[in-house]
């Protein structure tokens, strides 16, 4: 269960991005985004910051522990769809910019986007101890066999030898 100083946390970020009315054109080049995921024809598209020779069937993309992280969600589809994943109840700093509905499940959390929208998240990516998080599309991609599903790799920098 989040803590009232991690729901409001949430919360102010979602209620300036809604006064906002979508994200700026000085907001996106303030950000320039890790990784662009578009929803279309009821699939994400990894658009930056694919998994190289990624084998699965699902897209994944990979994100580095302890970067500051930008990711833009851009519904080109005419439905609604979500991007919920266990990794934003970890994510440190959560800022929202867009208009976007927060989304809460037991085990994840997420935002949705409406057609034609866009959305900025960004967060600090803490240890959190694992190497692979999901993502998925709450209302088409709950199920396994269903399009609209994803991974997130996690890369520990290695220490340097000297």
């Amino acid at each position: 269960m989040l803590s009232r100083l991690t729901l409001t946390a949430l919360i102010i970020p979602l209620a300036l991005a809604l006064g906002s009315g979508g994200i700026s054109s000085a907001e996106e080049s303030l950000y320039d985004p890790d990784v662009v995921l578009v929803m279309k024809d009821k699939y994400f598209h990894v658009i930056k910051g694919a998994q190289p020779g990624n084998p699965l069937p699902n897209p994944a993309f990979s994100l580095q522990v302890g970067r500051d992280i930008v990711i833009q969600l851009r519904n080109e589809d005419e439905v609604a769809h979500e991007f919920v994943s266990p990794l934003l109840m970890k994510a440190e700093d959560l800022q929202i910019s867009g208009r976007a509905t927060l989304v809460y499940t037991h085990t994840a959390v997420g935002v949705r986007v409406e057609p034609k929208d866009s959305v900025m998240l960004r967060f600090d990516i803490p240890d959190a101890g694992f190497d692979r998080f999901h993502f998925w599309c709450n209302i088409h991609g709950k199920f396994t066999d269903d399009t609209m599903r994803g991974e997130i790799f996690m890369l520990h920098a290695k220490p340097s030898s000297k």
